[in-house]
């Protein structure tokens, strides 16, 4: 296969940006606890206390991105993934996750399962209910259900296999990424999109 090489570096600008967005929140309350040290009116324990949260969530955050992005992921296994996810959203409080029957998991399938997982969170803006059913040797389903549930477009069109690469941006390029590992395996990413209720089917 002929390397597209602007279609990679393209790849790790949006993939960057992605990260840095959704770890400029935590940061930036790391920093705002130490400015907050020495205030009047704010305990030194508050402050700690503020950085304590934010730095976990960072890590939290960061541990995922290395698993669904890095090296890391390729030799990931599906307790890892379980556990990743687990962290996150109990700390979020606003996400519950079910994994059903999901049998034996590979690495591919874990990462795979992973960036699924991640991408349906993103269709649940104000939380809800996930669930992950299947395993290597079967189509795996990662549903969701929730209040406004669904895709945004940006999203739908990498989905449906629309666009070229100037319609990809921070907000789709992680559906993107995982429609070519799911290729690259032989496999193809479908989904649903319903009222409230969402799909990625790894079939």
């Amino acid at each position: 296969m002929q390397r597209d090489v602007h279609l990679e570096l393209a790849l790790v600008e949006l993939i960057s940006s992605r990260i840095c967005h959704d770890l400029v929140g935590p940061v930036g309350a790391v920093n705002a606890g130490a400015e907050l040290m020495g205030e009047a009116g704010v305990s030194d324990s508050e402050a700690l206390e503020l950085m304590r949260k934010s730095g976990m969530e960072a890590a939290r955050r960061l541990q995922l991105f290395r698993l669904a992005f890095g090296r890391g992921g390729n030799n990931v296994d599906g307790p890892t993934v379980r556990e990743a996810l687990r962290q996150v959203f109990d700390a979020e409080g606003k996400v519950t996750l079910e994994w059903r029957n999901p049998g034996a998991v590979d690495a591919a399938a874990a990462r795979v399962i992973l960036n699924m997982v991640m991408i349906v969170r993103d269709g649940l803006p104000f939380g809800g209910a996930i669930t992950v059913t299947g395993d290597s040797g079967e189509a795996i389903h990662v549903s969701a259900t929730g209040k406004r549930a669904g895709f945004r477009p940006e999203v739908l069109k990498v989905l449906d296999g629309a666009g070229d690469r100037d319609d990809l941006d921070p907000r789709n390029v992680q559906v993107f990424f995982a429609r070519i590992l799911i290729e690259r395996s032989g496999g193809h990413l479908g989904y649903r999109h319903e009222n409230e209720s969402i799909a990625l089917i790894h079939a």
